[in-house]
C-alpha cells in the first residue's frame, strides 16, 4: 500500500475536492486530517451531531473494537 499526501479545500456542495487520479480508484482509502488555523474555536454539540449525521463512512468498527467499547464501565 502507497501512501500519498495532497492538500484539499471544501468545495461549495460540502464535499472535499479529490486529484482525479485518486477520484477515479475504486480501492483508494482516504484519511483525512483537518487544521484549524484558530486553535480557540471548539465545535458545538449541535455541530458535532450534524457530522455525525452525515457521515457516510464505510468504515466500521472491529468485532474486537466493538466489545472493547461494549464492555467499558461508565463513569
Amino acid at each position: 500500500m502507497s501512501l500519498t499526501t495532497f492538500e484539499s479545500q471544501l468545495l461549495p456542495e460540502g464535499n472535499l475536492y479529490c486529484p482525479k487520479e485518486f477520484a477515479k480508484s475504486k480501492k483508494a482509502r482516504f484519511l483525512v486530517n483537518v487544521i484549524f488555523e484558530d486553535i480557540d474555536i471548539e465545535a458545538t454539540d449541535h455541530e458535532l451531531q450534524m457530522s455525525a449525521l452525515s457521515d457516510i463512512s464505510t468504515d466500521f468498527l472491529s468485532q474486537e473494537e466493538l466489545l472493547y467499547y461494549l464492555n467499558l464501565e461508565e463513569l
